[in-house]
């Protein structure tokens, strides 16, 4: 009986690497042209798409801890809300946790939709950089997530990854494909080690 002859392991790492981003799951044609602007074509291209800076998403912190010009991540209850038209139209949103204090959430483009979800009794999740308002600190456009019921929200586990993205591609979605992409990143046996010179040091003692 022949004996079936295996590629080299380099050989695997190469065919996985060169698979096209569309053999993931969820990546069609429209994902696909957009992942092709920021030259992302192939599997190996998100292996190697680094971020730009990691965010600390690991810990909420108290609104009467906050100090402007910090980046944070608090938890609160919306306590008021205040649609104005004045200069521009924009959407104030105060939260306040168990601190006892109050955070302003300042938003200029917004819909009706998401002005309705950010109702009094809404609690939040919020990131942002802190600074200074006219009615004590506040957050200009953070990134929020409401949270349903009584339960406790969500808190990542790890520093969260900010990627280089483009037009109509979010860090979350985008974030989604290269976690896919690594977990087809063959194991550390199956890479290709370089070669040494024949000659050189061999860098051990």
């Amino acid at each position: 009986m022949p004996v079936p002859i295996r590629p080299p392991a380099a050989a695997a790492s190469f065919d996985a690497g060169s698979a096209t981003v569309t053999s993931l799951p969820g990546v069609g044609p429209a994902l696909a042209e957009t992942l092709a602007r920021l030259g992302l074509h192939r599997l190996q291209d998100l292996w190697f798409h680094l971020p730009l800076r990691y965010e600390d998403r690991t810990r909420i912190t108290p609104i009467r801890e906050l100090r402007a010009g910090e980046t944070a991540q608090v938890e609160g209850v919306v306590e008021a809300v205040e649609r104005g038209f004045r200069y521009r139209p924009q959407l104030r949103v105060a939260i306040g946790d168990e601190s006892r204090a109050t955070l302003i959430l300042r938003f200029f483009h917004f819909n009706r939709a998401q002005a309705e979800q950010l109702a009094p009794g809404v609690r939040l999740v919020c990131y942002g950089e802190v600074r200074h308002g006219a009615h004590g600190l506040e957050m200009v456009h953070p990134q929020y997530t409401r949270v349903l019921g009584d339960g406790a929200a969500a808190i990542d586990d790890r520093l969260t990854p900010i990627y280089p993205t483009t037009e109509g591609l979010g860090q979350k979605r985008l974030g989604g494909v290269i976690a896919r992409a690594l977990e087809r990143l063959p194991g550390d046996a199956n890479l290709e080690r370089p070669t040494r010179p024949a000659g050189s040091p061999s860098g051990t003692r």
